[in-house]
């Protein structure tokens, strides 16, 4: 009975019930947006990040990482890839020969780190061949040519087709030494790696450090990095834990991990201004209904009423209000997401010069998990919920005959 007549009660007054459920409407949209930008924002940092380097999970002999060395190497295993990919949310296996070197040409000496790649299996992951600025991308694992960062060439004062020496430690203290052709230079967004990378074929790489069939690890994509620990013990359980170890992103890159968690937690004050915005406008809302039917409210009191029952009616139809209002701002929240991530924004002039000059691309991500969209709107409801109660507040406390002269 109550509900039926709060139903009844919203649309008496359309034109109020409109602009709170449409208050609530922007508030969830808002917050939507917002989260969903930097959610985005941070998933394509980490996933440019692994997708060029460690993975989400990185897999390598046991002890390899206290000591990076060509010599802590093991065969490559079918068998291990096939365990691998038995997991639903492993999506690709990128294998990688990781060693340093000293690139020698002319005059110019530097020391390299040289990243041994199965260029077919990284295209698939990354967007490394599209981050060419001069030459071209190595296509095949027998490719007998290597691609620069951009930064490493201008100091070795290397161009497209300019051969390089090569120099460093082999398999078992053997040397490694082999020229090679420059096929591409590549421009990346971490500067460490644009002034240090070289990026060969696997095969190539083997070939030079006599390490036949060998890698230093297995990087592991995803098609979701959450639950990362929960996975991460998953997979070490599935494979030889005595030869084998899992590491993630985080372990391996702990100053990024620390810069996204400082870095989120300024956003988080953000998002919590924002939300005492919203609160704002819908208090402000919710005055306005009380004193727009204080008269009315007077004479339901006066005519026997109860008030608790009054009270009870004005948190219904708040409720009622709320509910249109999240469930039609979700709703544009998940199309107006979905078509960002169709049509990403692009920026444009000296913005995106600013961008490329750092190797990033100039776009706009936004992340579409379903998190997003529940946890936001379920705030937003629970805000509007606890500001519902204060009609009810206002009823108990009300005379009618102040009400109803007023």
């Amino acid at each position: 009975m109550l509900l039926k007549l709060a139903w009844l009660n919203i649309w008496r007054n359309k034109r109020r019930t409109i602009i709170t459920a449409t208050s609530v409407f922007f508030a969830v949209l808002l917050a939507i947006i917002f989260r969903s930008l930097t959610d985005g924002i941070y998933d394509n940092m980490i996933h440019n990040m692994v997708s060029y380097s460690s993975g989400y999970l990185q897999i390598h002999q046991k002890g390899y990482w206290d000591e990076q060395s060509i010599d802590n190497t093991f065969e490559e295993d079918q068998q291990l890839y096939k365990e691998l990919l038995k997991n639903p949310k492993v999506t690709h296996l990128m294998p990688r020969l990781q060693t340093f070197a000293l690139a020698s040409y002319a005059e110019k000496t530097k020391g390299v780190l040289i990243l041994g790649i199965d260029p077919v299996k990284e295209k698939a992951v990354n967007n490394l061949h599209e981050k060419i600025i001069d030459g071209q991308y190595i296509e095949t694992i027998n490719d007998n040519a290597v691609v620069l960062g951009e930064g490493l060439a201008s100091q070795l004062k290397l161009k497209v087709n300019d051969t390089m020496v090569l120099l460093g430690q082999g398999y078992h203290a053997s040397t490694a030494a082999a020229k090679f052709r420059v096929k591409g230079l590549v421009k990346l967004g971490a500067i460490e790696l644009n002034n240090s990378v070289v990026y060969m074929p696997i095969k190539q790489s083997q070939f030079m450090h006599g390490a036949e069939n060998r890698l230093t690890s297995v990087s592991v994509m995803l098609d979701k990095a959450t639950n990362l620990e929960k996975l991460k013990q998953s997979i070490q359980e599935s494979i030889d834990s005595d030869t084998y170890e899992v590491m993630s992103w985080k372990e391996m890159m702990p100053e990024m991990d620390q810069f996204i968690e400082a870095d989120s937690t300024g956003h988080n004050i953000i998002i919590g201004i924002l939300y005492f915005i919203i609160s704002f406008g819908l208090f402000g809302t919710l005055l306005m209904m009380i004193f727009e039917r204080k008269h009315e409210l007077g004479i339901l009191i006066a005519i026997g009423m109860k008030k608790h029952l009054l009270a009870l009616v004005l948190l219904l139809e708040s409720i009622m209000i709320s509910l249109i209002g999240c469930f039609t701002g979700v709703i544009a929240g998940v199309l107006l997401i979905k078509w960002f991530t169709i049509h990403p924004v692009h920026f444009t002039g000296e913005l995106k010069e600013v961008y490329e000059d750092y190797g990033i691309e100039s776009i706009i991500y936004f992340s579409s998990h379903e998190k997003i969209f529940i946890v936001q709107t379920l705030i937003v409801l629970l805000l509007s919920i606890l500001l519902a109660f204060y009609p009810g507040y206002k009823v108990m406390k009300l005379k009618p005959v102040e009400a109803i002269t007023s």
